[in-house]
């Protein structure tokens, strides 16, 4: 399979499209993200180890970045992941201490359009997860992260 582009200029490496040829997001805990492979293997991700890889890279990048003014949002604590969070803006500008925890907690990129969503994971496979439409990306996947405390940078 060629690779594919991403959108912070490296390439994908194991590509998921979830709901092809069985693949599926089995769990989202704490430590891992355990899935079924499109060949039917049962795999994981280690988002401790993509969160060590995101402050790495953040780290190295920090200059492409800017904070943007404005209010900060904090998700409401979701306990079933068939429910989409609702956030609750906080007023006032985020502050370098509210950048640095977000950033601990990171475990990689998402992004997408109206036919293809994507969250792809700072683990060394480049692990990107596809989706048909943008409710089954949050549903399956970007929710139980944040219920786990993670979260992911939003390239849009």
């Amino acid at each position: 399979m060629e690779a594919e582009k991403t959108h912070m200029n490296k390439t994908a490496g194991d590509v998921i499209r979830v709901g092809t040829f069985g693949a599926r997001i089995v769990r989202v805990t704490q430590k891992h993200i355990e899935y079924i492979d499109m060949a039917g293997q049962d795999q994981f991700i280690d988002l401790e180890e993509c969160a060590r890889i995101w402050r790495r890279w953040h780290d190295a990048h920090s200059h492409e970045f800017f904070p943007v003014p404005g209010p900060r949002v904090r998700w409401h604590d979701v306990h079933s992941h068939e429910l989409l969070p609702i956030p609750e803006v906080i007023p006032g500008p985020r502050s370098q201490a509210d950048i640095v925890a977000w950033n601990a907690r990171c475990v990689g990129q998402r992004g997408g359009d109206y036919s293809l969503w994507w969250a792809e994971f700072m683990n060394e496979r480049k692990t990107r997860f596809e989706f048909g439409t943008w409710e089954a990306l949050w549903r399956e996947l970007q929710a139980p992260l944040m219920v786990a405390g993670w979260n992911t940078f939003d390239t849009e």
